[in-house]
């Protein structure tokens, strides 16, 4: 049966199928999906002219993007278009899927009933894992309920149903819902272990696909998989829930924004936040525990990865950061990335770490509002001794490496010297505190703020190191790009990383401003589209492989149905990542030109 066609243009008028999609949809199809480099420019032109409104300036960063969602509709039109071409290919292949089922159904009505207790088969029953496809009604019932399993995955059940209701009926027997977990012929191999390569090894191996995943920092110590210090405040808690097991996601949801509101009746009450505070490493690290837990294999301080993987897999996933397309360069005329090199942003942040004096565990955020001024901070009260291992780890990782760049000038390296003993012996006495139990509750105060670089915002760290609480401090670089594919297919990439398909998610595709509270959201959310189309097509390739068996029965139109609906799945992991990345960089724009000066005079 050999390697899908994943490249087929599904847009075209050509590869439509008779399927009967509304008038609105078969329209959108015939056009080119995804946007083009003068429309997202156009974007960037409307945003730019927005952003040097002094009254849109005054306003914090999330009332600035919920502004221009609303009033500038350039920006929010394209966003409905990708939202668009993603829906149709979801109905593509729901279309497909009904066809299919309806197919396989032909055959198995008797051995449907008999799995719905209706009938009575001695083959079949409620717990028949239907593996050995001994006879083409079996193998037809099993098709059919691993087609039924992909909705399941991707949430799809219920619209199904209610969009074809020539299958309800089988729905109504409420053995669906019932069906047992069937083994996937998949492989996949995940490149970088970050928040979301991290969480997508851990929910492909929930799943039970055979999984590798490869890094090329080493799992423990200074400049580890899990050193990164940084805060997020999260929203992806409901994907972890899906992808971790039940300790890495009760560890990930300790940190769950509460506030006490008072209602007019004199009553008061706590609302629980959409957002978690996590410390990226620390997520990093339970997420690639949880990993280890279902059985993946876990491979760190991957130097070569195309060398590693002796042998050929079905999905290779990228999520290996904003230099993906340096770090493999041939996938980026793939990608396509654009950028608009006129909008970097430099930035600067600083953690605190200090004896807290918290009477419980505490988390906020917050921090200066209005344009250039800004500055994003998240501080939490915790008693989680290995976050200050963390920090030291990273504070020995860049002493060292400050210490090379200073090379022969003596006064420098004293002066990193210094400033290194200083912010490691904060970091032992609140540790000492901390464990000796002399802060309330045993905990300490975990600060980080993230702000542009400038003259203001220099003043606000000068200040917050007067009582020597800040441990490690740096810089970055905020770019804005983006990648028009999240999915490649040419054939010389495909070769060199052995697989049939690979995909790009999270900073592979759009690099994040940390303002914005959304790089490690995305990320995740790729994680699990990742996770969604292996089980696809490992259920697919499953029926495929039956197939080579039943060629009595099955022809090659059927064949080439059952691969188109693979190509299908591929394509939509692409238009759906095209939507959720253009979110994220229209967020990381907005955040830019709110750092930086106007580009216009109001």
């Amino acid at each position: 049966f050999g390697h899908t066609p994943i490249g087929t243009d599904l847009f075209s008028k050509n590869s439509i199928s008779s399927h009967s999609f509304s008038k609105s949809s078969s329209t959108m199809a015939t056009r080119t999906p995804g946007f083009t480099r003068k429309e997202l420019d156009d974007v960037v032109a409307c945003l730019k002219k927005a952003m040097s409104d002094p009254e849109l300036r005054k306003l914090n960063q999330r009332a600035v993007q919920a502004t221009v969602w609303h009033e500038q509709p350039q920006v929010s039109a394209l966003m409905q278009r990708l939202r668009r071409d993603e829906e149709v290919v979801r109905q593509q292949i729901l279309e497909a899927t009904s066809e299919l089922v309806y197919k396989f159904h032909e055959h198995t009505l008797k051995a449907t009933l008999a799995r719905a207790g209706i009938l009575h088969d001695k083959r079949i029953h409620a717990g028949s894992s239907l593996s050995r496809a001994e006879s083409f009604d079996i193998f037809c019932l099993d098709a059919k309920e691993r087609l039924y399993l992909i909705l399941q995955n991707y949430d799809w059940m219920q619209d199904f149903f209610r969009l074809y209701p020539l299958h309800f009926y089988e729905n109504s027997f409420q053995f669906v819902e019932r069906i047992p977990a069937k083994k996937l012929k998949v492989k996949v191999n995940v490149v970088g272990l970050g928040i979301g390569g991290s969480m997508a090894v851990s929910g492909l191996a929930k799943a039970g696909i055979e999984v590798v995943g490869y890094e090329k920092r080493q799992e423990h110590g200074p400049s580890s998989v899990g050193s990164r210090y940084q805060n997020a405040s999260w929203r992806a808690y409901d994907v972890a829930s899906k992808l971790l097991d039940e300790e890495a996601y009760e560890e990930l949801t300790r940190y769950r924004q509460q506030f006490n509101v008072q209602y007019e009746d004199g009553s008061t009450g706590v609302l629980v936040s959409d957002r978690v505070q996590i410390i990226l490493g620390n997520a990093i690290e339970h997420s690639i525990a949880s990993a280890k837990r279902y059985g993946a294999t876990l491979k760190f301080g991957t130097q070569n990865v195309t060398e590693e993987m002796k042998q050929g897999c079905d999905i290779v996933a990228l999520f290996s950061g904003a230099h993906t397309s340096e770090i493999f360069p041939e996938i980026k005329p793939e990608m396509n990335i654009m950028s608009w090199d006129d909008i970097q942003s430099d930035c600067k942040m600083w953690l605190r770490i200090k004896e807290s004096e918290k009477d419980n565990f505490f988390c906020v955020r917050g921090g200066e509002v209005g344009a250039e001024h800004w500055h994003y901070r998240i501080e939490s009260a915790r008693d989680t001794v290995g976050d200050i291992e963390r920090v030291r780890n990273c504070l020995q990782s860049l002493y060292d490496r400050d210490i090379r760049k200073a090379e022969r000038d003596e006064a420098k390296k004293e002066a990193v010297h210094a400033r290194y003993e200083a912010q490691l012996k904060q970091l032992d006495e609140v540790q000492f505190a901390v464990e000796g139990g002399k802060t309330t509750g045993g905990r300490f105060d975990y600060i980080f703020t993230n702000a542009p670089t400038n003259v203001h915002n220099r003043a606000k760290r000068d200040e917050d190191a007067k009582d020597g609480s800040i441990v490690l401090e740096g810089g970055y670089k905020v770019e804005v790009k983006m990648a028009s594919n999240s999915k490649i297919t040419a054939k010389p990439v495909l070769e060199k990383f052995k697989t049939d398909l690979v995909v790009s998610g999270g900073d592979a595709c759009v690099p994040p401003n940390p303002q914005a509270a959304y790089g490690a959201t995305l990320a995740c959310e790729a994680a699990e589209m990742v996770v969604q189309l292996a089980v696809g097509v490992g259920h697919i390739n499953a029926i495929l492989e039956d197939m080579k068996k039943m060629t009595d029965f099955v022809g090659e139109e059927w064949i080439h149905e059952m691969r188109q609906l693979k190509t299908l799945l591929s394509e939509y992991y692409n238009t759906r990542g095209r939507a959720e990345n253009y979110f994220q960089f229209v967020q990381t724009l907005i955040c830019n030109l709110y750092s930086l000066p106007p580009f216009e005079k109001c």
